[in-house]
């Protein structure tokens, strides 16, 4: 190769190191917002080349983002440099090249002039950050040129990086103290003694339902109850309930919303919407529990395990025998005599009655995504 030809390459390589930077630089600029408040970012991926023919310039945007509840969904040109010069799809991927294998984070054709990767939002390698009131799920897309028949290539690897940007509503910090405890969803995932259960409720709570998908802002309805075959009523009280990203329910991170033998101690954090509803019957409890997710986590997957227990002392409430809601700065007992949650702030001790039976149930996993 003549020295103009090296001259003419090493422009070429030039050019497209500021092609990147330019790619880079219009994701920092800052995100649009859809019409239903969520945010997105689009680069304009540029090249700028001399070739015999004068410079080529494009400024049409040749990668998008689209963000959806579930998913981000890239598109490309196939003229990725505007050059007119086609790219192909199997030169395009979402993530680390250990990604480049999967279909789900490899491009395929949208139409004769466009590709698209539709991956889940933590799919393909993507990485989650939160701030005061974001959610962001980051990643980039690879163009990995595939070299011709004989060996050679005219374009060089590049990165693009994508995001989708969520509103946050309410997390729960990773670094939690208190230990794992998990909710439920369908029937068929929950385990523990037959006799005991906790479903979830539609919002009337007149039926049980079997959807796991949930969004942050809205709210769980949990139903425990006791069923067994006793000679006399019980009444039945949960004395604590964890949630863990795995259904070990020692695992870390892991968040108790109620502990202290019946204290919903979740009910005071700041806007909190948790309470126990008042009893329809003495065998069982309903609690309504705003979603959350795990601060600084990528995992969106909780399970709910409660201890329960059902007591033969039917409506006598006492410091291990309560069902306490935080409610205008105090703590409230659903059966009356509040003095009984009085111990919630320190710590509820009370010898146990002989006559009373126990389970521990566990449902999950209930899918948790930032926004619909």
């Amino acid at each position: 190769m003549g020295i103009a030809g090296r001259l003419v390459s090493l422009a070429l390589l030039l050019s497209f190191a500021f092609v990147v930077a330019d790619a880079i630089l219009s994701l920092k600029d800052g995100p649009m917002i859809d019409p239903e408040g969520r945010e997105y970012k689009s680069a304009t991926f540029r090249i700028e080349a001399e070739n015999i023919s004068g410079p080529q310039i494009n400024d049409g945007s040749t990668v998008r983002v689209q963000c959806t509840e579930a998913s981000m969904i890239i598109l490309i040109k196939a003229d990725l440099y505007g050059n007119g010069r086609i790219v192909s799809p199997g030169e395009l991927f979402l993530g680390e090249a250990e990604h480049s294998e999967s279909s789900q984070c490899r491009a395929a054709a949208a139409n004769d002039t466009e590709y698209v990767i539709e991956a889940g939002l933590q799919d393909c390698g993507s990485k989650l950050t939160t701030t005061e009131d974001s959610v962001i799920y980051s990643n980039k897309l690879i163009f990995s040129p595939a070299a011709s028949y004989h060996g050679i290539t005219r374009t060089t690897h590049a990165e693009v990086p994508v995001s989708c940007h969520y509103k946050r509503t309410h997390f729960v910090s990773s670094g939690a103290q208190q230990l794992p405890f998990t909710v439920s969803t369908s029937a068929k995932h929950s385990t523990g003694s037959s006799a005991f259960s906790l479903k979830l409720m539609n919002d009337d709570w007149t039926r049980e339902i079997f959807s796991s998908v949930f969004y942050l802002g809205d709210v769980l309805h949990l139903e425990a109850s006791y069923t067994g075959a006793d000679p006399g009523p019980r009444q039945l009280f949960i004395d604590r309930c964890v949630a863990t990203l795995t259904p070990d329910a020692t695992s870390v991170p892991r968040y108790y919303f109620i502990e202290n033998n019946g204290c919903l101690t979740d009910a005071k954090e700041e806007g909190s919407n948790t309470l126990f509803r008042a009893r329809t019957r003495a065998d069982a409890l309903q609690l309504q529990l705003d979603v959350f997710l795990f601060h600084q986590d990528p995992r969106n997957s909780i399970f709910i395990a409660c201890q329960l227990k059902a007591s033969s002392e039917m409506w006598k409430s006492s410091p291990i025998n309560k069902a306490c809601n935080y409610v205008h700065s105090r703590w409230e007992n659903v059966d009356g005599n509040d003095d009984v949650c009085q111990c919630c702030d320190s710590s509820c001790h009370e010898s146990s009655p002989k006559d009373i039976v126990c389970g521990t149930v566990t449902v999950g996993p209930l899918t948790i995504f930032p926004s619909k």
